[in-house]
């Protein structure tokens, strides 16, 4: 009986490292608008296949990025949904 709850629990313990190892993948897609001083805003979309784990967890959502060289300020806006 003993040696029964000792290769039940070592098998949920191998089922739980299986399926928490697993890959989360998703094809994601985005949208993004470049605003630069004296010049029209330009939006695009770009789509990306079997993004995974840490990168999904960086690029879904809002994201914006602004630099300022020279004077010259400009914006990138991006917002990713995941499915």
């Amino acid at each position: 009986m003993n040696s029964k709850k000792i290769i039940l629990s070592l098998f949920i313990v191998l089922c739980v490292g299986i399926f928490s190892s697993c890959k989360k993948c998703k094809d994601c897609t985005c949208q993004q608008t470049i605003s630069q001083t004296g010049m029209p805003d330009m939006n695009q979309t770009v789509e990306m296949e079997g993004v995974c784990d840490e990168d999904l967890e960086e690029i879904e959502g809002t994201t914006t990025v602004t630099q300022n060289v020279g004077g010259i300020n400009q914006t990138v806006v991006q917002t990713c949904e995941c499915n």
